[in-house]
């Protein structure tokens, strides 16, 4: 048993009471897994990323599931917080700078460490939008981390390397109504600012995360389930071979490996937005966050009136759509209507449902982009 599942094994049962008294429920759906059978090739998690929870989340879940040693990425405004991060740390995330997140030589060298330890039988835990959607809308998946399962599949074209895609979706994440504290932060600390506008925008940018995670692990005391429902969709395991020819896609006299696959990392990485997105759970809030993002104000019966046909828009683009298709559009506008006071991001009163924070209802808004 190697150090991180027991770091992680000792703290299990206590997650497990976190997250009862945190969230209302967490609702978890997918097919059955083997972990026995799935560990004897290299493997990857591959998920979505809305908050910091999400660590947490995942490594308690596949733990439970059999997942026994989880490596998993974390950017440095995380695995550098005082306390939090050396428990990130021996948990078994690896740092991600986000300062150098676009050097083309630390992502190879970064694929190279993660090569290594799926290689080792690490189960890798990767959020390959490249951080949190400050948004609320998919990213573009990144490349660099997610492309060390090309270059182990090129290693040994007869073994199947295989990734497991997972999406989350919150009725409140914890961090949401800090991204915009964090986005200053990010834009101010930068290294071609002046000295003071750096120290404050590392203040903003570590501090966002404070002010989000010290709240979150104090709400089983003092606000119990405020979070409401958390649900993690997990697919079937996916080959590589069958979404990219990793032979036939190799660059001949590239500057390197890591280069010579840039056309195999690109179609993978475009195979994993589609599973991503066909895995993320639309919620009744995001439908009535979009109408109200658009027009400011709606009654309860045009919020219901919009239901239909977005639900149909949405199947027609595989989207997830379970939470919704078997409620009746009174029902969906209702719970959507809820799920929004609840955070404060709407008022509501004589059937009319209002903005009130304009943020919070373009982030719930932006999931049907």
């Amino acid at each position: 048993m190697n150090s991180y599942h027991k770091a992680v094994a000792n703290v299990v049962s206590e997650v497990r009471t976190f997250f009862s008294k945190t969230f209302s429920e967490v609702h978890i759906e997918g097919p059955d897994l083997d972990p026995a059978v799935l560990n004897q090739s290299p493997l990857m998690l591959v998920s979505t990323h809305r908050s910091h929870a999400d660590y947490f989340m995942l490594g308690y879940i596949f733990h439970l599931a059999g997942f026994n040693t989880l490596r998993f990425a974390a950017g440095d405004n995380l695995t550098k917080l005082p306390w939090i991060g050396p428990r990130f740390t021996s948990f078994g995330s690896f740092t991600v700078e986000r300062d150098t997140g676009f050097n083309r030589h630390y992502v190879r060298d970064l694929c190279y460490r993660v090569v290594k330890m799926i290689e080792d039988g690490e189960t890798v835990l990767v959020f390959p939008e490249g951080g949190r959607s400050y948004s609320g809308a998919m990213l573009d998946i990144k490349t660099g981390i997610l492309g060390a399962s090309i270059i182990s599949q090129a290693k040994d074209l007869s073994r199947d390397v295989r990734y497991i895609p997972v999406a989350i979706s919150y009725e409140y994440a914890p961090d949401i109504p800090w991204f915009s504290m964090q986005q200053t932060g990010k834009k101010w600390r930068k290294k071609s600012n002046f000295i003071l506008q750096r120290l404050i925008g590392n203040l903003q940018y570590f501090g966002a995360d404070a002010f989000s995670f010290i709240p979150f692990l104090f709400a089983q005391y003092f606000r119990p389930k405020s979070y409401g429902v958390a649900y993690v969709d997990y697919g079937e395991p996916v080959s590589l071979k069958s979404i990219v020819d990793v032979a036939a896609g190799r660059i001949e006299n590239a500057r390197d490996e890591f280069s010579s696959h840039r056309n195999n990392m690109q179609q993978l990485s475009d195979a994993v937005f589609r599973h991503l997105l066909r895995l993320y759970r639309v919620l009744p809030m995001h439908v009535v966050a979009a109408h109200l993002s658009e027009h400011g104000k709606a009654s309860t019966g045009d919020l219901a009136a919009v239901f239909p046909s977005t639900i149909e828009t949405l199947r027609k683009n595989d989207r997830n759509v379970k939470q919704l298709e078997n409620n009746s559009p009174e029902h969906n506008a209702e719970e959507g209507i809820r799920q929004l006071l609840r955070i404060k991001a709407v008022a509501y009163r004589n059937t009319i449902c209002t903005v009130r924070k304009k943020a919070l209802v373009d982030y719930y808004a932006a999931t049907l982009s």
